[in-house]
């Protein structure tokens, strides 16, 4: 093997180290909406800088929202209680609320406080994005960022996985740190009514307009980036083991 070969081969083995393993995470097994969440999977991964989600549907069209709550910094929220943001069909879905009298309550977890939300309707909305949680009225939940969504669109329901995207940045992780967080996935209209499908966690409740009870959630390791003088340092030993190697 000639040192250029080693040296590009070195650079390989790195790269390929900060490149994340993916976490798949499998849905409640309910069918309160047909099971395109509760009998679906989603598949997290990271270059410690973006953080890429694919969401595989289940036995039913992705017609209504996913709403991911991302648990990520200190504080948080306990429920969704003083969420009344229906500016939109997203924020309606986040907030569980419908703008009126209705609501479907979630009490989360213990050990589980959200920050932000990633509401995914890629048929009724034609959106995904990124909002961090606040309590209050109409356009209270603040939007940080599109969520990269694809495909959108009338139609495009049946198709069989979605992808996304986000910045680690943007919940408030440090990229390349190999940060944890944690997460929960629940399945609603666009007006708030809430199904009994759940993902990466589950959840108790009758289906529709009513309280639910968060039961347990899931947790998702970001990649560790190597400083650059590590990576020269690792690289530049590959070559000189070979220069070793040639004297003898």
């Amino acid at each position: 093997m000639t040192p250029k070969i080693l040296l590009t081969t070195g650079i390989a083995v790195m790269s390929f180290g900060i490149s994340a393993l993916a976490t798949t995470y499998s849905g409640n097994g309910n069918t309160g909406f047909g099971g395109v969440v509760g009998t679906g999977s989603l598949t997290l991964t990271d270059n410690g800088t973006t953080l890429s989600g694919t969401i595989t549907r289940g036995s039913a069209n992705f017609n209504d929202t996913l709403v991911i709550y991302i648990d990520s910094v200190a504080g948080g929220f306990a429920d969704t209680s003083g969420f009344a943001d229906s500016n939109d069909g997203s924020r309606k879905s986040i907030s569980g609320f419908d703008g009126g009298s209705n609501r479907s309550l979630m009490t989360f977890a213990g050990g589980f406080a959200p920050d932000y939300a990633i509401a995914l309707g890629p048929q009724n909305d034609s959106f995904g994005g990124l909002w961090s949680l606040a309590n209050g009225g109409a356009n209270s939940l603040p939007f940080v960022s599109s969520a990269n969504l694809s495909p959108t669109g009338a139609g495009t329901g049946s198709t069989a996985s979605f992808t996304f995207s986000i910045s680690l940045a943007s919940i408030g992780l440090t990229p390349g740190a190999g940060q944890s967080f944690n997460l929960f996935g629940t399945y609603t209209s666009d007006s708030g009514f809430r199904s009994t499908e759940a993902i990466a966690g589950n959840d108790s409740g009758t289906q529709g307009w009513n309280t639910f009870t968060q039961t347990s959630f899931a947790t998702y390791t970001t990649t560790p980036v190597p400083e650059p003088t590590t990576m020269a340092l690792a690289t530049g030993g590959m070559v000189l083991l070979y220069a070793i190697r040639r004297r003898r």
